[in-house]
């Protein structure tokens, strides 16, 4: 499928490369649409593999304290559906790069299944993961992913039993999510050290990408990360930090992002 395609080219070029794929986030429409636009143009020109696109909700249970700010923005600043999807199909119009969307199943569930995941492929959309919904309870949801094209992605983290593991990862067909640490995204100032024990398990059971994310927030951390054995580094909050700080200055962030992107994908290096 074309989708899956553009994940498996992702992930394959930066191998050859010696590299760990960087997936940096944002979350959509933050600080304003319109700067929005130049955060992701950003991240491309920093020399991001993939995207990792949040969709704002009033309620982010899985976010800490940054990126639920990043979400009060932009919907106070008017994302919703509409503009969402037209944001996406403008930056789908400038690279061929993976698209990831982080969401919650309310945000699906208020479109319709069907009709949310046909407008995610119309826009250039290759994946979705549901923060609060595990593979159990998402049979509709991946019903209408794979009717669409649109690949699945879920979570583990150091606490899952390995069967658990396998069952998840069965369901997965872009990358898997590997949490580095338990509790919620942020910023942390050292690694959690389980991160290479839980990616070996990992392989055990399932040849899939992944890609690990929570807390990565420094190029030291990538380099380790990256050397870890996984196959993406997700940095978020690190970045939404730095929006937040230039949208409280009122001055355009895609400068300051392009390079701390730069620096960051450069620590993907695993030779």
């Amino acid at each position: 499928m074309k989708i899956i395609n553009r994940y498996e080219a992702a992930f394959s070029a930066a191998q050859k490369r010696g590299e760990r794929a960087f997936i940096p986030f944002a979350v959509a429409g933050d600080p304003n649409q319109e700067m929005f636009l130049d955060v992701i143009g950003a991240y491309i020109k920093g020399g991001a593999d993939v995207l990792e696109i949040g969709f704002p909700f009033s309620d982010p249970v899985a976010d800490g304290p940054v990126n639920q700010r990043a979400s009060q923005r932009a919907i106070a600043n008017g994302l919703n559906h509409s503009a969402f999807f037209s944001i996406i199909k403008k930056i789908r119009l400038k690279t061929d790069i993976p698209i990831g969307v982080l969401l919650y199943a309310n945000t699906v569930t208020h479109l319709g299944t069907d009709e949310f995941c046909k407008r995610a492929a119309n826009a250039g959309i290759d994946s979705i993961l549901v923060a609060d919904m595990p593979p159990e309870e998402s049979h509709d949801l991946g019903v209408s992913m794979r009717k669409h094209g649109i690949g699945r992605v879920f979570i583990v983290s150091e606490f899952t039993p390995d069967d658990r593991m396998r069952y998840i990862c069965k369901h997965v067909d872009s990358f898997v999510y590997v949490v580095s640490r338990p509790g919620i995204t942020g910023v942390d100032t050292t690694l959690s050290t389980s991160v290479k024990t839980t990616l070996s398990r990992l392989k055990k059971v399932t040849d899939k990408p992944l890609a690990v994310g929570f807390g990565i927030s420094t190029p030291d951390h990538v380099r380790e990360v990256s050397k870890s054995g996984a196959h993406g580094v997700i940095v978020g909050s690190a970045l939404v930090t730095e929006i937040e700080s230039c949208a409280l200055k009122g001055t355009n962030p895609a400068s300051i992002l392009k390079k701390k992107v730069k620096l960051l994908k450069e620590a993907t290096s695993f030779k």
